[in-house]
């Protein structure tokens, strides 16, 4: 832990960093699983698919920042090397094919729902643990997420 001004007590931020941390694996998992299935998806819709992948990434991307960041606000070092995020990630594996874009489009709309889950519990830790700075990061980072999933979901082609 390094020194910072930040006035919390030293036990809230040593709480919110660590429910931070464990989000920020996910996060970066998060990312990784997006971008894997824009490299890999190909099929009739691959080029919008592609280009919304894109844009989630991004909103994705900015959220792991802003988690790390916070992290670092705390006055911890944030943990996000490849192998530590293989080892300590929540987020369930992504799966070694797919046959369509459908496919592409669910596993992703289930991970960003993994993920808006796993924000919310960290959201009620944060707050029960009394740190309101990082609870206001996480709802304005989980609102988006939340808006995400609706976003990805809509584009399956409706169940019968």
């Amino acid at each position: 832990m390094s020194h910072t001004f930040e006035t919390l007590p030293e036990n809230v931020k040593q709480y919110s960093a660590q429910e931070l941390q464990k989000l920020l694996f996910s996060a970066i998992d998060l990312g990784m699983q997006i971008k894997e299935s824009h490299w890999t998806m190909a099929g009739r819709e691959f080029l919008s698919v592609h280009r919304l992948f894109d844009e989630v990434h991004e909103v994705i991307e900015e959220a792991t920042d802003d988690i790390a960041e916070r992290i670092a606000q705390l006055g911890h070092k944030p943990e996000g090397t490849l192998k530590s995020v293989a080892e300590k990630s929540t987020l369930p594996s992504y799966p070694k094919s797919f046959q369509s874009i459908d496919e592409h489009i669910e596993i992703i709309s289930q991970r960003l729902a993994y993920f808006a889950g796993q924000s919310l519990q960290a959201l009620a830790n944060i707050e029960e643990g009394g740190d309101p700075i990082s609870a206001d990061l996480i709802t304005a980072r989980t609102r988006e997420v939340d808006k995400l999933v609706w976003l990805v979901e809509s584009h399956l082609t409706p169940k019968k």
